[in-house]
């Protein structure tokens, strides 16, 4: 199942034109701004009865836009309108049926350098919750 939503949240992310670069997992070096890659995180289970079962996924969202071409203001700007952009696209997303729920739960920004850059960065949770029956 993680994989099957990795691969689901990349077609999502992947969806966002106007970004530079998307990995599924931490990129060695960026290429370009803004930059996003995500991974997975951990996922918690709950038994509800012997047969029943929920599931939360969850996956680590980070997006990056350097600062330095662009400046603070703009950047900032920037980045919170892919922040916008990557909510409202999980919120309407049920990942082709194997997600019951998806919650882009908090967000934070704040500046970091990478390898050649000073850049901002946002990180977003993205919560997938799953619920399903055990076969006898």
């Amino acid at each position: 199942m993680i994989n099957e939503l990795r691969a689901k949240i990349l077609l999502e992310l992947q969806k966002i034109e106007w970004v530079a670069e998307i990995f599924d997992g931490i990129p060695k070096k960026f290429g370009g701004f803004p930059s996003i890659f995500f991974n997975f995180d951990r996922v918690e289970s709950q038994n509800l009865d012997s047969n029943h079962h929920q599931r939360q996924y969850f996956f680590q969202i980070n997006i990056f836009q350097e600062t330095t071409t662009l400046g603070n203001r703009q950047s900032e700007l920037n980045l919170c309108d892919i922040l916008d952009e990557v909510i409202e696209r999980f919120d309407r997303s049920d990942l082709d049926w194997l997600a019951l729920k998806i919650d882009a739960v908090g967000w934070d920004i704040q500046s970091v350098e990478t390898e050649s850059w000073p850049t901002l960065h946002a990180i977003v949770l993205l919560a997938i919750h799953t619920d399903f029956i055990l076969s006898m």
